[in-house]
């Protein structure tokens, strides 16, 4: 059964995406910048995921005054998967915008995907309308629904066991499906 938040999509290409999964990820486990960011993540200092999410992605690093620290602090821990409604807010933030705050949000609980612009375009070819729209957080919450349904869908085999985060796998396999 398909999910609904992947009502209409092509069912054989998505057929075809899982049957490719293993082989488009086999090197996934070697990217060693992303797993030593994972892997530094301290579950109690939500700034410090910013941090290391933004050396990650190879950003400026930010430089806000102590109450917006604390009000970004705030709205991350508050967050909770799948909704990213409260995020918005985030977007007034100088550079900030919805890859940003994925990127944050992504490593902070491992479980909100990345936003990205291949994905979206593959989401889309694959008769899920999926802009890529970062200045619109409306656009990411799209994008996590997506993701949430091929997590859902996902036969057992679909997604290679290797210890990532099984939304950073799709997000990788939608860029590399062809």
């Amino acid at each position: 059964m398909i999910p609904v938040a992947l009502y209409g999509i092509d069912v054989d290409m998505c057929e075809r995406f899982y049957e490719k999964m293993s082989s488009m990820l086999s090197d996934a486990y070697e990217d060693q910048r992303y797993i030593e960011a994972l892997y530094a993540i301290d579950s109690k200092s939500s700034v410090e995921h910013i941090r290391v999410s933004d050396e990650w992605a190879q950003r400026s690093p930010y430089a806000w005054p102590e109450d917006v620290v604390n009000e970004v602090e705030m709205v991350l821990r508050t967050v909770v998967y799948p909704d990213v409604s409260l995020l918005e807010h985030l977007l007034t933030l100088d550079a900030v915008d919805a890859q940003r705050v994925s990127e944050w949000m992504h490593f902070s609980t491992n479980t909100f995907p990345i936003y990205s612009q291949k994905a979206c375009e593959t989401l889309t070819k694959m008769g899920l309308e999926t802009p890529y729209l970062p200045g619109d957080i409306a656009s990411y919450g799209l994008y996590v629904s997506r993701i949430e349904g091929l997590k859902l869908h996902a036969p057992a085999t679909g997604l290679p066991e290797i210890g990532l985060p099984r939304s950073r796998m799709l997000q990788l396999g939608l860029e590399r499906f062809e």
